[in-house]
C-alpha cells in the first residue's frame, strides 16, 4: 500500500507562496495515473484540493483506478467534503474527536496509517500536515520508502532536505510521468489475465 500526502498552502497559512501548484497538480496527476497503470493500491487524506485531482483521473477509467483508491474523511468536516468522495466506493469516515479540528485530523492520521501498511509515501506539496504525516509514518514504517518531490515546492522542499536522500529528479524535474513509473516501478502489482 502506498500513502499521498498532497495539499496546496492556503493563503495565510505556513508555506503559502513556496508552492508550484501548476506543478503540484501535474505531480498528483501524473501519480494516479501511474497507480492505475500499475495496479498499485494507495489512500490519502481526502484534502479539498487534492481529491477533485485524483477524481479527475479516477472518472477516465472508473473500472481500473476506482477499486485500488482508499480516501480516509473525518466526518468533522461534514458538508465541505469534497462531493467527488461520493464517487469512490472504498471510503472511511473517521469519527470527530477532542476539541479541536487539530485533534480530529491527528486522530484519523492515525488510524488511517495503523490500517493500511505501508511500504511506500510520497509528498507532494504542503503545509505542516505533510510533515507531521512523515513523522507519524516513519515511526510506524521505519523500513518503507519515502519520496518528497521538493519540486512541487512548500513543505514537500523541506521534507526532502529531512529525508536527507539525494534523488535529483525529485528537486528539479517536472517530468513526473516519468519519475513515477521509475519509483512505484518495484510496487507494480501483477496484472490479471
Amino acid at each position: 500500500m502506498i500513502f499521498l500526502s498532497a495539499s496546496v498552502p492556503k493563503h495565510g497559512r505556513e508555506y503559502f507562496g513556496t508552492e508550484n501548484i501548476f506543478a503540484i497538480r501535474e505531480a498528483i496527476v501524473s501519480f494516479t495515473k501511474v497507480c492505475a497503470e500499475y495496479g498499485i493500491p494507495f489512500y490519502f487524506g481526502g484534502h479539498p484540493a487534492i481529491t477533485p485531482l485524483i477524481w479527475e483521473v479516477a472518472m477516465r477509467n472508473k473500472q481500473k483506478a476506482i477499486p485500488l483508491i482508499k480516501i480516509y474523511q473525518s466526518i468533522l468536516f461534514g458538508e465541505s467534503i469534497p462531493k467527488e468522495v461520493g464517487d469512490f466506493k472504498n471510503i472511511h469516515f473517521t469519527e470527530a474527536v477532542g476539541e479541536s479540528v487539530k485533534d480530529s485530523v491527528h486522530a484519523m492520521r492515525k488510524q488511517m496509517f495503523q490500517e493500511n501498511r505501508t511500504e511506500c509515501a510520497v509528498f507532494i506539496g504542503g503545509m505542516n500536515g505533510i510533515i507531521e504525516e512523515y513523522n507519524m509514518l516513519k515511526e510506524l514504517y521505519p523500513d518503507a520508502k519515502y519520496y518528497a518531490f521538493a519540486s512541487t515546492g512548500g513543505a514537500s522542499n523541506d521534507l526532502y532536505k529531512k529525508i536527507g536522500e539525494p534523488y535529483p529528479l525529485l528537486e528539479g524535474s517536472y517530468a513526473y510521468m516519468s519519475i513515477f513509473r521509475e519509483i512505484l516501478s518495484p510496487f507494480r502489482q501483477q496484472q490479471k489475465e
